[in-house]
């Protein structure tokens, strides 16, 4: 149970949360120990365990946050440039974090699905869900398009929403796995004939 009295905190819980969720999202969950965690959130465990129950419990709130934080920059893009424009700008932002720090990310979400499945199955349960509510945002955006007519395809905006993230996906896998500027631009192609 946790203590609901005891001396005031001293820091931003969303911030440290967010300290956290960079941590996991450049470390993985499994090699990130609770030490290394605390470490980078700049709290003891005192504080810790004032604020969450265990490493997953954190790990799972990290997952909303990154969710939570996506979809809200995602629906700001898509107000601004429109929806057809945003999924290109996802493409382009993967390369210019390629170019500009020779490695990519990726996306927390796929980077823990793959990590967590058939180990952490509550972890596994949520990660599908926060991705669902991802994959929505993006079967809603090219369906806004197919609808304006700034977007013609012959696929169902769910299908394509589906494509459209396993490539973007899978180019970051086919860097991450060492792929060559010619099997990049051939991914990239891919993309935004997807989308065009």
């Amino acid at each position: 149970m946790r203590k609901t009295k005891g001396r005031p905190k001293s820091f931003d819980e969303q911030e440290v949360l967010a300290l956290a969720m960079d941590y996991f999202w450049k470390n993985g969950y499994e090699n990130s120990s609770l030490d290394d965690v605390l470490k980078a959130m700049g709290i003891s465990k005192g504080s810790f365990y004032h604020l969450f129950c265990s490493k997953e419990e954190l790990f799972s709130k990290c997952l909303e946050l990154y969710r939570k934080n996506r979809l809200e920059y995602l629906q700001s893009l898509k107000k601004e440039i429109g929806s057809k424009a945003t999924m290109l700008r996802l493409v382009e932002m993967t390369l210019d974090e390629l170019k500009t720090t020779g490695r990519l990310s990726g996306c927390l979400l796929m980077n823990s699905g793959k990590e967590c499945y058939g180990r952490h199955k509550d972890l596994s349960k949520q990660i599908q869900k926060e991705y669902l509510t991802i994959q929505n945002f993006f079967v809603d955006a090219l369906q806004e398009a197919i609808d304006k007519g700034t977007l013609k395809s012959s696929l169902f905006a769910q299908d394509l929403s589906t494509r459209f993230m396993n490539t973007l996906n899978g180019l970051v896998l086919s860097v991450q796995a060492g792929a060559t500027d010619e099997m990049i631009e051939s991914i990239v192609q891919q993309l935004k004939e997807m989308i065009d």
